[in-house]
């Protein structure tokens, strides 16, 4: 049998040992912990690093391939592509800005219309009275012999020219019935120009020109050989082939 004090002894032992194995137990309990804990982290971290990895290379697939179609559509597109997506873009921008400032712009042109028709009024006057004055001065008379020589004359360089007397009276401004009441005057200057000269010292400046071109007229009919040489001048076009209406 134990006495108390081996007993008490033996209680004060047994309650060590418990207490250090509870201490040890504690311990491995801690550093298991720890050493867990730490696998766990390197676990996600080479996770991470692997999953960054793969992000960088799809990030990098994904630009080659992105680079590749760039490049493959840029030779497919031909230059008349480029030249129309030119044009049409110009085209909207200017459609873009056409209509843009459409009130403006109607405005604008409406003003522009009608300084145009305000100009070509102004010229309208303006060269219809040149031409007014221009056609007085054509279809101005002959005052005297001379100036009905020189008109026939003028009728008589352009009908040779274009061939017809109606389109050389419009030219010199004269009508057909005038031409052929005055056209002895220049016939028997032309034809007998001495005779003429014999009528003209005679002829007044009172005298109208009507009644100094019948006196060229009767002075033709009184010479056969003048009356001759008109008529030959007249075939030749060297004298307008005038007829008188009877």
């Amino acid at each position: 049998m134990e006495n108390p004090e081996q007993s008490r002894k033996g209680v004060r032992n047994r309650a060590k040992r418990n207490a250090n194995l509870n201490t040890e137990t504690l311990d491995d309990t801690a550093v298991s912990g720890t050493s867990v804990g730490d696998v766990r982290l390197e676990c996600q971290k080479e996770k991470i690093d692997e999953l960054t990895k793969e992000r960088d290379y799809l990030k990098e697939q994904l630009a080659s391939a992105l680079r590749r179609e760039a490049t493959g559509s840029i030779q497919a597109i031909p230059l008349s592509s480029n030249s129309s997506s030119d044009s049409s873009s110009e085209s909207s921008s200017d459609d873009m800005s056409d209509s843009s400032p459409k009130t403006s712009s109607s405005d604008g042109d409406r003003k522009k219309k009608r300084k145009k028709r305000k100009e070509m009024r102004i010229k309208r006057k303006k060269y219809g009275k040149k031409s007014k004055k221009m056609e007085a001065k054509t279809c101005q008379r002959a005052q005297n012999p001379q100036q009905v020589v020189a008109r026939y004359k003028k009728i008589l360089r352009y009908f040779s020219k274009e061939g017809t007397m109606s389109a050389a009276f419009k030219h010199v401004g004269v009508d057909r019935n005038t031409v052929v009441v005055t056209a002895p005057i220049a016939e028997l200057y032309i034809a007998a120009p001495v005779k003429y000269q014999e009528l003209l010292k005679t002829h007044s400046s009172q005298v109208k020109l009507g009644v100094f071109a019948t006196q060229c007229g009767a002075a033709i009919l009184e010479d056969p050989a003048i009356e001759d040489t008109i008529k030959t001048f007249k075939a030749s076009g060297k004298l307008l082939p005038l007829k008188k209406k009877k």
